[in-house]
Order: structure tokens, then C-alpha cells, then sequence
């Protein structure tokens, strides 16, 4: 808001809006002058927007919806619109509300408040390039996957805040949401490696290329060397389907947490099992049989199988280190030093 240079600028057109010798065409003529002449204005100071405020308050009574709908398409975009009118806008044509919504620059409180009251009214603020952190928050708290996917979306939700952090936290474990998130441009690379499992084949790329830089960059050593007995047991608790028993076993040979959710039967996670095992340096052989036994949703589609062997045939093993970490949220068994 700037120093207004005209502050009476309005105040000579506001007997006749209240006139009652004014038709209904000339009041809605009158408003809509008013109305382009205050977004016009070079500059506004605050006794001009009260000027205008109270003349439009005052008039907007005796609108019709068309006048209504137009005052919304002239007033939203203009940052020094008054709460006020917009609020009146907005509850009194429903065609103006969405108007306001779509375009305006900020939304009176009355406005936010009442659109988080609603499933559709948080989907429309989702989708708004203004929305402040605390907003965000209220509308993730509630858990709804379709403003979660649009808030993913949205440049108002930016990297390393806790609203992102939020959607980051959920997208572990929604593939969906963390496909969103995966086409944003400024994904940080350590975020894109958490959502590997999500990712189509070039986003999978592109996270082991940047991983394999990062590597370069320092010496990292697996600790881990399995027995024979360590691969035996591996392969008959496969054999029993006992998922259980094979995550602890992941977890006490990485040298994890029994807490670590490893979950790789989940659709959508059983890649995860393959870059385990093949931190775990086991051949390319005994993993096929780990596949073909543990569940047959492992092994079927043929197609499945051969993008299981194909990660642990062709990921590195630092790399797959780097990226059980980075999905599971944690620091596994490497032992590394500054290159």
C-alpha cells in the first residue's frame, strides 16, 4: 500500500450510489467505475481504501449477482482490495467466491476459515500460490490424500519446511503422493533418493547417478560379510514365507534397529528387498530364490522378477547402501571416511 496522492478520489461519487432517484443500472455502472478507478489508482493510502471501503460496503446491498460477479473479476487480482468486500463477495454469489479464490491475492480470514471447514473448500485452497505455512499445516493435520497431493504440488509448499517435511514423512509410505512430489523441480536429491521406491525408471536414474557423485566424493567400506549359515537361514525362512523372521534378519545383519519398518511385501516396496540383499552381498542367484519362495507376488508377472534381479545385478553396492538409508530413514552398517 502506497501514499495516495488523491485521498478524496472517491468521495464525490458516493451520494449518488445512495441516491434514490439512481436506477439499478446506474448503481451498478457506479460501483464498477468506482471499482476500476480504485485498481487503477497509482497509489492508495490507507484513508483512500476507507473511503472505497465504505462506499462499497454501503452500495453493494442493492447489487445484483451480475454487478457482484464483475466487482469480483475487478477487485481480486488488486492486492489493496479490502478484506471486507471481498468477504461480502464471496457470501453473497457463489460465482464471485470462486473468483476470489481462483484470483485474489490474499483472502481474508473469514474467507480461509470457512474454506477449511470444507473437504471441497481445502481442495480450492490447496491449489492457491499464496498459502501461508500455518494454513498448510491446518489442512495437512486433517490427513485428506487429495489436498495432500495438491499441496505436493503447489509452489506455495516449499523444501525443508515443516509442511514439506510432513508431506515427505507420508509420501514413505503413499506411493501416489510421492510420485507428486518426485516431478517437482526443486526436489532436493537426498528427498528424491527416500521416494527411490516410487520413482518410473529415468527418475530411478537420475537418483542413482546423483548418489554415485555424492560417493565419489567420500570412502565408504560394507561391513557386512554373510555366512553360509546367514544365507541358509535367509533362504528358509523364504522358503516358509515368513517375511517376519526375514526383516529381523535384515535388520540384525545391517545392524538396525528392531524398530526399522522394512514392509517389503508391500506393493510398491519390494524393490527395497532386492537393494537389501544386495548390501548384503548375496549372489544374483540365491536372491532369485529368496524371490521365487518369500511370496509369489514377488516372482509374478515375469516382468517382476526381472526388475528385482536387475537392481541387484546392476545398483552398486555403496549405492544400494545409500539408498536402504535413504528409504528407511536411517544410517545402516557403513563405515566411511573423507575421501
Amino acid at each position: 500500500m502506497a501514499s495516495s496522492s488523491n485521498p478524496d478520489l472517491w468521495s464525490g461519487l458516493s451520494g449518488f450510489g445512495s441516491s434514490e432517484s439512481a436506477t439499478p443500472d446506474m448503481r451498478a455502472a457506479l460501483l464498477k467505475v468506482n471499482a476500476e478507478m480504485f485498481v487503477a489508482a497509482p497509489a492508495r493510502d490507507r484513508e483512500s481504501i476507507e473511503t472505497f471501503e465504505a462506499l462499497m460496503l454501503g452500495s453493494l446491498p442493492r447489487a445484483d449477482s451480475a454487478s457482484l460477479l464483475a466487482l469480483a473479476r475487478i477487485l481480486a487480482p488488486c492486492a489493496d482490495a479490502p478484506a471486507s468486500v471481498l468477504d461480502y463477495l464471496v457470501q453473497h454469489s457463489p460465482e464471485a467466491r470462486t473468483i476470489v479464490l481462483q484470483h485474489a491475492t490474499h483472502l481474508p480470514e473469514t474467507v480461509n476459515r470457512r474454506q477449511l471447514a470444507t473437504p471441497a473448500g481445502r481442495l480450492r485452497l490447496a491449489v492457491r500460490p499464496d498459502l501461508d505455512p500455518a494454513t498448510v499445516r491446518r489442512m495437512l493435520l486433517l490427513g485428506e490424500e487429495a489436498v495432500a497431493d495438491a499441496l505436493a504440488a503447489s509452489p506455495a509448499v516449499i523444501p525443508d519446511t515443516g509442511p514439506f517435511k510432513l508431506l515427505m514423512q507420508r509420501a514413505r509410505w503413499r506411493p501416489a503422493l510421492a510420485r507428486v512430489l518426485l516431478e517437482r523441480g526443486d526436489l532436493p536429491p537426498n528427498d528424491a533418493a527416500a521416494l527411490y521406491l516410487a520413482a518410473d525408471a529415468p527418475q530411478r536414474v537420475a537418483i542413482r547417478e546423483h548418489v554415485i557423485a555424492t560417493l565419489a566424493r567420500r570412502r565408504v567400506t560394507l561391513s557386512c560379510a554373510l555366512t553360509e549359515e546367514d544365507v541358509a537361514e535367509l533362504l528358509a525362512v523364504s522358503r516358509r514365507g515368513d517375511v517376519e523372521r526375514l526383516e529381523a534378519l535384515l535388520s540384525t545383519f545391517l545392524e538396525l534397529s528392531s524398530s526399522a519398518e522394512w514392509r517389503v511385501l508391500e506393493l510398491g516396496r519390494h524393490r527395497l528387498l532386492a537393494l537389501a540383499l544386495k548390501v548384503l552381498g548375496m549372489s544374483s542367484r540365491d536372491a532369485i530364490r529368496i524371490f521365487l519362495c518369500l511370496h509369489p507376488a514377488l516372482s509374478y508377472p515375469l516382468s517382476a522378477i526381472r526388475e528385482l534381479v536387475r537392481e541387484v545385478r546392476d545398483v552398486p553396492g555403496p549405492v544400494a547402501l545409500a539408498l536402504v538409508e535413504a528409504i528407511l530413514g536411517v544410517r545402516v552398517l557403513s563405515r566411511e571416511h573423507q575421501a
